[in-house]
């Protein structure tokens, strides 16, 4: 039986060169796998930004269209209860829906409620034995992202509607 002599080289990272060979694809592979995570979760981060983007743009719209319709009602009730007068006026046809363009009188938008509208009703539901009028009074506000055109295909518009019963004195 003939006797086989092995010869080991005195440098050792030659020896483990075959195993170094077959490691270098594995490297690529977690790195791919890492950039695919990252990717990931940064298209999921945000696409969470702009949906938290649009609830609070939601809000804004309708805090502004809450206060139109809040301001319009306030209008209201002063035309139907002026102050320093002793008899009040009723819901006639001058009070029946009635819309209000939030401007100011150099025809200029009031500050906070741009492209903000708002219409009231008032209507008296009850006269009571002793000459009591009770008047029940809407109000609804409307604010949008822009000025309404008919090819507008982002427009986002929110409504508030506030209601209140008053009485004259």
């Amino acid at each position: 039986m003939p006797i086989r002599y092995r010869q080991f080289s005195k440098n050792k990272a030659l020896n483990n060169l075959p195993f170094i060979v077959k490691q270098q694809g594995s490297s690529l592979i977690l790195a791919l796998f890492v950039i695919i995570i990252l990717t990931l979760l940064g298209s999921i981060l945000m696409r969470m930004i702009s949906t938290s983007s649009e609830t609070v743009s939601q809000e804004v719209l309708g805090t502004r269209a809450y206060m139109a319709a809040n301001s319009a009602m306030q209008a209201e009730l002063q035309l139907l209860f002026p102050l320093n007068v002793t008899s009040s006026t009723s819901c006639d046809i001058a009070f029946i829906d009635k819309d209000y363009d939030l401007q100011t009188s150099l025809n200029e938008d009031i500050p906070g409620l741009y492209d903000c509208t708002a219409s009231t009703s008032c209507e008296k539901y009850h006269t009571g034995l002793d000459g009591t009028n009770y008047y029940r009074i809407s109000s609804t506000g409307q604010c949008g992202s822009g000025t309404m055109e008919a090819s507008s295909k982002v427009l986002v518009k929110s409504s508030r509607t506030i209601q209140v019963e008053a009485r004259s004195l």
